[in-house]
């Protein structure tokens, strides 16, 4: 299963983003591999490293990540984290 990034900003358009196992877990961008350490790494970079704008989606994402709780994993499996707040909004939508 993998995501298909649309945003017309995004470049390369229509980047395929994966999930896989890279010593622990990692995360596939196209051709690109990053750990799971270096991931999580960059994403509090990109969460700490800017000033919040109005309307910035950063505050939202925050939002769901708060909102995640273990549940049991695909196919009865192990534990993974599901979201009850979406990480993505209409821009209509209030906060």
């Amino acid at each position: 299963m993998s995501l298909v990034l649309s945003d017309a900003k995004t470049k390369p358009a229509n980047l395929e983003v994966k999930t896989g196992y890279i010593s622990k877990g990692g995360v596939h961008f196209g051709d690109y591999e990053v750990s799971m350490e270096d991931f999580l790494a960059a994403v509090e970079y990109v969460l700490t490293n800017m000033n919040l704008e109005p309307d910035d989606p950063r505050s939202q994402f925050v939002r769901c990540v708060r909102s995640m709780v273990e549940v049991c994993g695909w196919g009865g499996e192990g534990r993974r984290l599901q979201a009850s707040v979406p990480v993505a909004y209409p821009k209509n939508l209030s906060q």
